[in-house]
């Protein structure tokens, strides 16, 4: 086996732990607060009609909602579902923290006069 496929498949396995299940919900709450206070735009529409119709609260709310559900539910949970679900949801976290990035920059920036 080559080593980069030791490398992803221990992946896919650290990928199903229940500790990236906490790991990714938290790192994409917490991303996508600070994406949105620093002006971002939520782009998932129903994340977008919770955040409307809730607010933060709500949204955390339901953020750790789907966390505990997921933590219950947790021994018959296919790892494969388990671990494609929490790299979707860790990569989702790492998008809004390059748009994070990229507004506080730009908010950063002086002002050029015209």
């Amino acid at each position: 086996m080559t080593p980069f496929l030791v490398l992803v498949l221990s992946g896919c396995t650290l990928l199903a732990t229940k500790e990236a299940v906490v790991g990714c919900q938290t790192a994409d709450t917490v991303s996508t607060l600070h994406g949105i206070s620093l002006g971002a735009k939520e782009a998932n529409p129903f994340v977008a009609w919770i955040m409307e119709k809730s607010g933060t609260p709500g949204f955390v709310a339901v953020k750790a909602g789907v966390t505990l559900l997921v933590l219950h539910h947790y021994p018959v949970i296919a790892a494969d579902l388990l671990a494609v679900a929490n790299g979707i949801t860790c990569a989702a976290a790492a998008h809004n923290m390059r748009v994070a990035n990229q507004l506080s920059r730009r908010l950063e920036e002086p002002e050029v006069p015209k």
